[in-house]
């Protein structure tokens, strides 16, 4: 009887499966029998966390509606929750209050999942300090929560500070090297009352890396300025990064900045206004801005710049959510095309608190919600390329302190992801109840003299009082309130 049969048998006489005869029974050249394996850990289906996909593009909260107060929360927590044992997540912001991602964060480490965080040493919050006690403060270690001392590359004083806002997993779900920057902090202040975005994108294992080396200098918690960096995963063109073709490029702060050397000058030279549309025509490139803080002197030179290419013949619209009158007065001087088109997100929940700021009997506006989002968008000619579709994002404001902090300046180049922003900035421009207007319009009264004959003829003076209305630049009427927030 062959040796095969043989066991056979034996199997049946001892009650043994099929599945147990050994590998080595099974003669050379033979085939093995065909059985069912055993759905073992091993052998199952991919579980639900291992399906998930990272989110992807750019995500907006809304202030003003219930239901998009923690759209951007959700999607962090939910990638929190994603991150499988062995993986690491790194978070970067100014600011951290938020219980649920101070939850989910102790959840992922107690799971097996590396956890670090870098924030500003402003405050020491209740979340700051119950992820603390989980990980611990030893930025050395694989796991630590630490704030530096002002910025974390720039100087020690009592100007700079830490600003970036970036997030990277480097898993989550099937979704490797995940990263997402833009305005968001970590806070319920940044939830409920104020516009934010935060982009999302993965699968770039360089630039990832990049964000990590990034990430890891700032951790050293420099005392004298770091030079800036520059990156972009791996250039487009092989050699150098370059907004003009590469799909991210960024730069992280401190980067000191003049009227001649600024970021946003650069990027807004490169913005062709006008463009031969080949019909005889021509295409106004797009510009829009919404931005949380424009004011001192860098607010001044860029607010320039920016109504500069409105005269040029961009069609070009700024919001903000605070500004400082003469920076206000520079982006809305007249010029031949008229003023250009500005709006505030700075608005009152309560418009009838009577909070009279300035003793005029007026009720003056107290800031509950606002823009914190810092980025530009612009469709049209780019550095001689037509129909460009970009958006610069990240932490930096157009103010005079920015370049010497620690901030993060991206761009990304895309038609469907600049619409989105484009569709978000619209969202707030075009509602009454999201921004206001941010001229003014006053009455000039004067008199205008007409000549009438009497019944004999007598020639006699006539005078009428004439109100025309005259669009002026006025301080805008607020105080900063207990929600706003200074970064």
């Amino acid at each position: 009887m062959p040796r095969l049969l043989v066991l056979f048998a034996l199997c049946l006489v001892l009650g043994a499966p099929l599945a147990a005869v050994p590998a080595a029974a099974v003669p050379v050249g033979g085939v093995a029998p065909t059985v069912a394996p055993a759905m073992g850990a091993a052998q199952a289906a991919p579980s639900a966390r291992e399906r998930w996909k990272a989110p992807q593009g750019p995500f907006f909260n809304d202030p003003r509606r219930k239901q998009g107060w923690f759209r951007i929360e959700r999607k962090v927590i939910d990638t929190i929750k994603h991150t499988p044992r062995g993986s690491t997540i790194r978070i970067a912001v100014y600011s951290f209050d938020r219980m649920p991602v101070a939850k989910a964060l102790i959840a992922a480490h107690r799971r097996g999942v590396k956890v670090q965080m870098i924030l500003n040493d402003h405050q020491y919050t209740k979340a700051m300090r119950a992820v603390r006690r989980e990980i611990g403060a030893k930025r050395y270690r694989s796991s630590f929560i630490y704030r530096c001392t002002a910025g974390c590359r720039s100087k020690q004083n009592q100007y700079n500070n830490m600003h970036t806002k970036f997030y990277s997993f480097s898993r989550a779900g099937r979704s490797k090297d995940v990263l997402a920057v833009g305005s968001a902090n970590l806070m319920l202040n940044a939830d409920k009352h104020q516009w934010n975005d935060l982009y999302f994108t993965s699968g770039d294992h360089e630039l990832f890396r990049q964000f990590v080396r990034l990430f890891n200098d700032m951790r050293k918690d420099h005392d004298t300025r770091q030079p800036p960096q520059f990156f972009c995963g791996t250039p487009a063109n092989g050699v150098a990064c370059d907004d003009s073709v590469d799909k991210h490029t960024v730069w992280a702060w401190p980067k000191p900045s003049g009227p001649k050397n600024d970021l946003v000058l650069d990027l807004l030279g490169k913005v062709q206004c006008l463009t031969p549309d080949g019909a005889g025509g021509q295409k106004r490139s797009r510009i829009a801005v919404s931005m949380h803080t424009m004011r001192g002197r860098r607010g001044d030179y860029l607010a320039a710049a920016i109504r500069q290419k409105w005269i040029e013949g961009c069609k070009v619209r700024v919001m903000y959510g605070l500004i400082g009158y003469h920076t206000k007065r520079v982006v809305g001087a007249p010029t031949p095309r008229g003023r250009i088109p500005l709006r505030s997100t700075g608005l009152d929940f309560n418009p009838d608190d009577d909070y009279d700021l300035n003793k005029d009997g007026k009720d003056d506006l107290i800031l509950s919600y606002y823009s914190h989002q810092k980025y530009v968008a612009i469709q049209g000619t780019y550095n001689g390329t037509p129909d460009t579709n970009m958006v610069v994002t990240g932490s930096a404001n157009w103010a005079s302190l920015s370049p010497g902090n620690d901030e993060l300046w991206m761009s990304i180049r895309g038609k469907k992801l600049t619409r989105k922003y484009v569709k978000n900035f619209n969202y707030q421009w075009r509602s009454k109840r999201n921004s206001r207007n941010a001229y003014t319009t006053t009455y000039v009264n004067f008199r205008v003299a007409r000549t009438v004959r009497d019944e004999d003829g007598t020639p006699r003076t006539v005078w009428r009082t004439v109100r025309r209305p005259v669009t002026t630049i006025e301080r805008d009427p607020y105080r900063k309130g207990p929600y706003w927030e200074a970064d």
